[in-house]
């Protein structure tokens, strides 16, 4: 039984979590346009057999709060930390999809002692131009005209016209599953608060964004990454196979034919990677 918890870090900062599981600490970090839900009904429940798993909310995602124009990769990392040191969390083995992932090398880079290894699933860490958020979503983080393009998003309906279409995307060339989408949180997605945070998110991978870069030269930890080449999302040869070129410790494995929730339609090489990690830590 997944236990929920909330906690509360003050100035306006909270941080949503859900754990199963005993032993070594697994750590999920969601993508974007999603919660910890995406884990939970994926991968979560099967790694949970072999770990203590936590899930988190991303800061300014789901039912984890944080305050405006302070949501940097970096500024997530470390509410992150704040509140995995009240759950008693880490080290441990990160697992980071598309945008999680940018955050995950962020806790990496800040807080390396509670890393020791990690996974990136078709991983969205370098800044680059992104017409789709960069058009739609990025003006959601502007000072007052943002909050009111989300109001309007929420209210015309157009928001839910995007998301269903994105998760299409995000999905292909697998379909989106029928209970994945049954169970999902849109009232959560679809806040207009949220929404703003979404925005601070893509504004983050902006070409030049000093928010979006990290030191690759600091990760410490052996990472491996999983991307597949029909990812329609991300573009894994100029995202995640450099990345993985580029990472003191880097490894690649690419699956033919998987798009970029690869942890819902090809969950195995996820399960076998996240146990890999699991073998190298216990010698």
């Amino acid at each position: 039984m997944w236990k929920a918890t909330t906690l509360d870090l003050g100035s306006g900062r909270t941080l949503h979590a859900v754990q199963q599981g005993a032993g070594g600490d697994v750590l999920l970090l969601h993508g974007a346009m999603t919660t910890h839900h995406d884990w939970l009904a994926g991968p979560a429940g099967a790694l949970s057999e072999e770990s203590r798993v936590t899930a988190i909310d991303r800061p300014g995602h789901g039912l984890s709060r944080r305050p405006r124009f302070v949501g940097t990769p970096r500024d997530q990392a470390g509410q992150a930390a704040a509140g995995l040191d009240r759950l008693g969390v880490g080290p441990a083995i990160v697992v980071g999809h598309s945008f999680g992932a940018l955050v995950a090398l962020a806790l990496a880079e800040r807080f390396p002692e509670r890393v020791t290894q990690l996974v990136l699933i078709a991983p969205l860490v370098f800044p680059e131009p992104r017409l789709l958020e960069h058009a739609l979503i990025a003006p959601r983080s502007m000072p007052v005209i943002g909050p009111l393009l989300s109001h309007f998003g929420r209210r015309s309906g157009l928001d839910r016209a995007s998301i269903e279409w994105i998760q299409a995307v995000m999905f292909s060339p697998a379909p989106v599953p029928a209970e994945w989408k049954q169970s999902f949180p849109f009232d959560q997605v679809l806040d207009p608060d949220v929404l703003v945070h979404e925005g601070e998110d893509a504004a983050s991978m902006l070409p030049l964004s000093p928010a979006g870069t990290i030191d690759l030269r600091r990760i410490e930890a052996p990472v491996h990454v999983l991307t597949g080449t029909e990812d329609r999302v991300v573009e894994h040869e100029r995202q995640g196979k450099a990345l993985a070129r580029l990472l003191p410790k880097g490894r690649l494995t690419e699956i033919e034919g998987a798009g970029h929730m690869l942890h819902h339609s090809h969950p195995e090489p996820v399960l076998s990677a996240v146990r890999e990690a699991q073998l190298l830590l216990t010698g």
